[in-house]
């Protein structure tokens, strides 16, 4: 299976060094070929729609952050019985970019020099090269993010099938062994 992001469906530049002190609002509505590719690129039966927005505005120096939401319709197999599935799909999108090789980049370290991690804190930002963003990509990853990959159908209900002895271990499988054992 092929990375989601080997082939992206379509790109957005937006150059980051001539953003207006308040930034600027970025909005696009994938054409029916661009939904294609999306529905392609995630695996999907098809998108019917996708809408991307957001704010692009100066963080800090010389960083950038996005505020924004994508909004998705989707159909995609029930994780149970297969059937088509239709999705509608609104994630919030907030995240910061700074140049590459800024120092709010780096984690930050105690004395001895070992990372300080905090669960509850803040992402570290995410790095570009040159004077460019692409905004498709970050709205892209967010509705990778808001992909349910076990959607199921409303009243699916999975069942394991049983082999006749209560067991629920295939003859085939490497744990046929071990519930032998169990008997005993």
């Amino acid at each position: 299976m092929s990375s989601a992001f080997d082939e992206q469906a379509f790109k957005l530049m937006v150059n980051v060094r001539t953003l207006p002190k308040k930034g600027q609002m970025v909005l696009h509505s994938a054409t029916l070929e661009e939904c294609a590719k999306i529905a392609e690129q995630f695996e999907l039966v098809s998108v019917e729609s996708f809408k991307g927005e957001c704010l692009v505005a100066p963080w800090k120096r010389d960083g950038v952050k996005l505020i924004g939401v994508v909004k998705a319709t989707f159909t995609q197999p029930c994780s149970i019985t297969m059937e088509p599935l239709e999705v509608k799909l609104e994630e919030p999108v907030e995240m910061l970019f700074v140049p590459d090789g800024s120092k709010l980049s780096h984690p930050r370290t105690n004395d001895e020099g070992e990372i300080i991690f905090d669960p509850e804190g803040d992402d570290l930002p995410e790095t570009f090269i040159g004077d460019s963003i692409d905004i498709a990509s970050v709205w892209l990853e967010f509705m990778a993010l808001g992909i349910d990959p076990f959607a199921r159908k409303e009243g699916a209900v999975f069942q394991a099938e049983e082999d006749g002895d209560g067991d629920d271990v295939s003859p085939d499988s490497p744990f046929t062994a071990l519930v032998g054992l169990k008997k005993h």
